[in-house]
């Protein structure tokens, strides 16, 4: 069980005159673990009930639901994993809308792995759905399918070097003019080159080609890399660099361009108590121009995100947390940008 009080500034990233209020957030949950000698299946469902304090803001009241299954078998020389996810939900304010977005969204994503000598392969294959629940919403409704082939290889015994192979197919439903094929090629590591240093890094050429020869095509390189380092048994920092392409909900723009930074850090300065931050920052450039009001021109975004708090942690089992969160947009669309501060209370109950 989980629950949450939070005063926003901005409820819904307005540029100008945001409108303040309280919202209560209630998360009832359960998790199903069922080992059985090495295989394991862990199924769980969480509700997630909004509530806003000022009456004029009632409409936005919500409830949400989320599902998983997770089966995972171990073999001698391979393992399968299958995870499948399903949640009715929606998004309350944030990217290119302003009001809640109500939606469906399942995946289901099987992997199967085999391991001979210091090489294991890995086959794996993902689909994903989201549909609009309202109609003036159903042009970015899509399907998304995904094949990946993995190969690691066991440098060292905690650390792999590894070749990735990824074909994707993107459908739109009622926007035809958007489907598209995607290539990726990637290399990376994973693993710990040292005992208190974990890295997971992916690098290479992706090649979006959309299918109507008027939306732009992604000829360029992507990337994600984690990093986090045990500076001491109570002091933890992380880094994380991301750049990527992303399909785009603003007009029928194809997708933009992300840069992403972040930096974290959390101190356990007791053993109860520990206090953290994390610090990201990303750029957003879309791939086409659009026009808004008697602007035109390609809309390009900077965020600066940062949140800070404080945890308490008395048991395994029993949380809180006090936290303060900035979130701040500049648009070269000014329309777009948005200053929002957040100050949240929040517990957590596992039994």
């Amino acid at each position: 069980m989980r629950n949450k009080v939070e005063y926003d500034s901005n409820v819904f990233l307005e540029d100008t005159d945001g409108k303040k209020d309280t919202i209560f957030e209630v998360l009832p949950g359960v998790v199903l673990d069922l080992p059985v000698n090495k295989h394991r299946v862990t199924v769980g469902y969480e509700a997630d009930m909004e509530f806003f304090g000022k009456g004029r803001d009632r409409t936005q009241n919500d409830q949400n639901q989320n599902f998983f299954t997770l089966a995972n078998f171990h073999f001698t020389n391979g393992y399968v994993n299958v995870l499948e996810q399903l949640s009715e939900t929606s998004g309350r304010a944030g990217t290119t809308f302003t009001s809640r977005i109500p939606r469906y969204d399942q995946s289901i994503y099987p992997k199967i792995g085999y391991r001979w000598k210091r090489l294991i392969f890995e086959e794996g294959f993902r689909h994903q759905v989201r549909d609009f629940r309202r109609q003036v919403d159903d042009s970015l409704d899509f399907q998304f399918t995904e094949w990946t082939s993995v190969i690691f290889y066991d440098l060292f015994a905690r650390l792999k070097a590894l070749v990735e192979y990824q074909l994707a197919q993107i459908d739109y439903d009622d926007s035809p003019t958007r489907q598209g094929t995607f290539n990726q090629f990637r290399i990376g590591l994973e693993g710990q080159p040292l005992p208190n240093l974990t890295t997971k890094i992916r690098i290479g050429p992706q090649f979006r080609n959309y299918q109507t020869s008027s939306k732009p095509d992604f000829y360029s390189w992507v990337a994600d890399m984690s990093v986090e380092y045990q500076v001491r048994k109570n002091w933890k920092v992380s880094l994380d660099l991301t750049r990527k392409a992303v399909e785009a909900t603003f007009f029928d723009i194809a997708y933009y361009k992300q840069h992403l930074a972040g930096v974290g850090i959390a101190y356990r300065i007791r053993p109860a108590w520990e206090v953290f931050t994390k610090t990201r920052v990303y750029r957003q450039d879309y791939a086409e121009r659009a026009t808004v009001g008697s602007q035109t021109g390609y809309r390009h975004d900077r965020y600066f995100n940062i949140k800070t708090g404080l945890r308490y942690e008395p048991r395994d089992w029993m949380q809180f947390e006090l936290a303060y969160e900035l979130a701040r947009r500049h648009s070269n669309f000014s329309t777009f940008g948005y200053t929002d501060h957040i100050i949240s209370l929040s517990s957590a109950l596992l039994y």
